[in-house]
């Protein structure tokens, strides 16, 4: 009975002691994983308990919304905000950027360079809205207990490259806690096709310049993403929108180039 009772005994230390093991490993993956997660996240778990925040990430989302409602206007609008010499399509204010008031006639450019005209625009509706974004930064930090030295002056750059819009907002200003960060720029990217659509356009109006008219085809065979519609209007215009068909984005523009009179349609070239 003695031999018995010992060889129980035996089994429930063996199984506790087992069951203690396991309960330590356990307790070391645990450990081990929260260590792995701190270590890769440790940033947005700063961010979180600490409050701290970013303060790119502060003026993007601060002007995104603004930028990309007036992006969508300037795509309409020919590239223009408040446009002149403009055709009336579908609502919008489309821009004459070739145009011509007479008869069998190619048009004249009315507008070089239209992807610099477009970033111009655009870094008109960034600046007066980073302005203010600037100054929401300023007293955010200081609401977070900063001493913060901020220039007065703040400038902006819009760049329009290869499959994304850079916006650069140059404010300098230093902001001082426990310790001293300095800061003389601020950017962000949007991403967007815009570039290869305004090449497309002003390949467009070259030839409605030179010849009178373009053949689209010719751009949806070597691009095939992009679709171009063509609305030949009275008196000669003509409304083209180029489309990027994976993003959406689009940009519309007008032409009166080699007109006839009396309701006749223009010749494709």
């Amino acid at each position: 009975m003695k031999h018995k009772n010992y060889k129980e005994n035996f089994s429930l230390i063996w199984m506790n002691k087992r069951g203690q093991t396991s309960i330590f490993i356990i307790v070391a993956i645990v450990i081990f994983v929260a260590v792995l997660l701190v270590y890769f996240f440790y940033p947005n778990i700063k961010n979180v308990v600490s409050g701290e925040f970013s303060p790119s990430n502060e003026i993007e989302n601060c002007l995104q919304s603004d930028l990309k409602e007036n992006i969508v206007t300037l795509s309409n609008q020919g590239g223009y905000l408040d446009p002149e010499g403009f055709i009336l399509y579908q609502n919008d204010k489309v821009k004459y950027l070739c145009y011509t008031s007479q008869y069998y006639l190619p048009c004249k450019v009315q507008q070089a360079l239209i992807k610099k005209h477009f970033e111009d625009e655009l870094n008109s509706v960034l600046k007066t809205k980073a302005e203010t974004c600037i100054s929401n930064l300023v007293a955010e930090f200081k609401r977070r207990g900063y001493e913060v030295s901020a220039s007065s002056k703040v400038d902006t750059k819009v760049e329009i490259v290869p499959q994304r819009m850079e916006f650069t907002i140059m404010a300098p200003m230093s902001v001082t806690k426990e310790n001293t960060q300095t800061y003389d720029e601020f950017k962000f990217n949007i991403p967007s096709e815009m570039y290869n659509i305004l090449m497309i356009s002003t390949s467009i109006i070259d030839f409605e310049s030179t010849y009178g008219n373009s053949e689209t085809n010719l751009y949806t065979q070597n691009y095939p993403n992009i679709k171009i519609d063509k609305a030949e209007l009275d008196e000669g215009s003509t409304v083209y929108t180029v489309n990027e068909v994976t993003t959406k984005e689009k940009f519309r523009f007008a032409s009166r180039s080699l007109a006839w009179p009396g309701g006749y349609g223009r010749e494709t070239q």
